[in-house]
């Protein structure tokens, strides 16, 4: 066949067909494989959130203006500094400074709509290990060692008040 000569019919489907399996295909292993659950391979920066002692990891997809119905509880442990704020995990170490209520596993899950709390360390309070759930946040609240407020600390480039992020694999 030369460069100008017409494809007929038949060639045309099966040129066509062949194409279109590669990109299913193609399509099919890139989503089986998504890369290595960090981020890397797809231009999104992931955080770590705290569930009941497991470190899950997780990323904003939207911000919201209004407190979502229904929601989940998220607190920041902070120390009122910019030192607080990931990616390091500030002031709760262990890689987090995100302590949430619930997870995919369980019953009250809501799929990532937080409500945002401040857990504010008290002054000259350090914690010795990383609170990693919300148990371990409220018991820290009722010893004096950290306030709860619902909203985001008064901290430049904290995170908002409400938004979705889905916990998406564990870190």
């Amino acid at each position: 066949m030369t460069p100008n000569t017409p494809l007929s019919r038949r060639r045309l489907l099966r040129t066509s067909g062949a194409a279109l399996a590669a990109l299913t295909v193609g399509a099919g292993t890139a989503a089986a494989n998504p890369g290595r659950g960090d981020g890397s391979s797809n231009g999104k920066s992931f955080g770590r959130v705290w569930v009941d002692g497991t470190l899950w990891r997780t990323n904003v997809v939207n911000v919201l203006d209004e407190e979502p119905e229904p929601n989940d509880d998220i607190y920041f442990v902070n120390d009122g500094t910019p030192a607080s704020l990931p990616p390091n995990g500030g002031v709760n170490g262990g890689g987090s400074p995100f302590v949430s209520e619930s997870d995919p596993g369980d019953a009250d899950w809501n799929g990532g709509q937080w409500v945002h709390y401040s857990a504010r360390l008290v002054d000259g309070v350090t914690l010795d290990e990383p609170l990693t759930s919300e148990a371990e946040v409220l018991a820290a609240a009722d010893d004096g060692r950290l306030t709860v407020s619902k909203g985001r600390p008064a901290i430049e480039n904290a995170p908002p008040n409400f938004f979705v992020c889905p916990l998406n694999g564990r870190a």
